[in-house]
């Protein structure tokens, strides 16, 4: 069984790292009452996990005929909306539920047009129906929705936390612990992503591979990046971006990881300090800017 499923959290109070959300979620369970939400963050930091966990605390035994869930990024037309959630919206809800719960997973794959329509949904049947939506590049929000729900931005997790939650795992399934040499750089690498960590690490455990190793090929799609900008291959480096970007990596974590991998190669430092302003600039950026208009500016700094 995969790990990320055997131990997603099943309770509010097994979410991690999440303090805001969990502490406002605890509220609405007690009242049986809750806001339309909406989480968003960098992938791997249990946005849809909490969601269902809230489904499931607030609706308790009338889940089943109450919870809907959507992919929007599959589903992302404005058909979609018009006719799959709007009957959703307009049936009565079933049981003793307080209202129905709708998940709109990736919300950010959605189209603005169907945003918009969502947006009239929301208010119309707002006695019948809740809508929690993730996403992990919130500008792909129209701002109706944003306003509309409350917002949870969720973080990675610091690296005491991660390392306590792998840790517990690996005593959970009986196995040895790392060293501290091939443990903690395997930690700071994930950069808060705690089901990334849980799918090396029972990769490395399947194979019988040391974390070193998986450590390096956490790392080996940045490396072809810096490769192609050593060599001046401009469109090479900023496809391998954009990859990464429809892999869900965000901005900030692909400007971390290529700072580890420039840190660790072996250049005349007048290069690699450029390198490493241009990547530091492009993080403190990565908080305003499109991710794809700055993987473009990233990309031309470093050539």
């Amino acid at each position: 069984m995969l790990w990320t499923e055997k131990y997603r959290p099943d309770k509010l109070s097994e979410i991690v790292g999440q303090d805001g959300f969990v502490r406002d979620a605890h509220h609405w369970v007690l009242n049986k009452e809750m806001p339309n939400v909406l989480l968003y963050g960098i992938a791997g930091t249990g946005k849809t996990t909490a969601a269902l966990v809230l489904a499931k605390s607030i609706l308790g035994d009338d889940l089943e005929m109450n919870f809907f869930e959507i992919n929007a990024s599959d589903d992302r037309k404005l058909e979609t909306v018009r006719t799959t959630i709007k009957d959703i919206a307009t049936t009565r809800k079933m049981g003793d539920a307080p209202f129905k719960v709708v998940l709109l997973d990736e919300m950010d794959g959605m189209t603005p047009d169907a945003q918009n329509a969502l947006k009239r949904i929301m208010e119309r049947y707002a006695d019948n129906v809740r809508f929690i939506i993730t996403c992990n590049h919130r500008h792909k929000i129209i701002q109706p929705l944003i306003s509309r729900t409350a917002n949870y931005n969720f973080v990675g997790l610091d690296i005491p936390d991660l390392s306590i939650a792998l840790d517990k795992v690996m005593q959970n399934e009986g196995l040895k612990g790392y060293s501290p040499d091939e443990w903690e750089p395997f930690i700071e690498g994930l950069n808060g992503d705690l089901r990334r960590g849980l799918t090396e690490l029972q990769a490395a455990q399947a194979s019988g591979s040391s974390l070193r190793k998986q450590t390096q090929k956490m790392l080996e799609p940045y490396e072809i990046i810096l490769r192609y900008t050593n060599d001046n291959e401009y469109e090479n480096a900023l496809k391998e971006v954009h990859k990464l970007l429809l892999q869900s990596v965000d901005m900030k974590t692909v400007c971390v990881r290529l700072h580890d991998v420039i840190v660790q190669k072996e250049l005349h430092h007048t290069e690699k300090f450029k390198l490493l302003r241009v990547v530091g600039e492009a993080e403190w950026r990565s908080n305003n800017m499109t991710p794809k208009v700055l993987a473009s500016w990233l990309i031309g700094q470093m050539v």
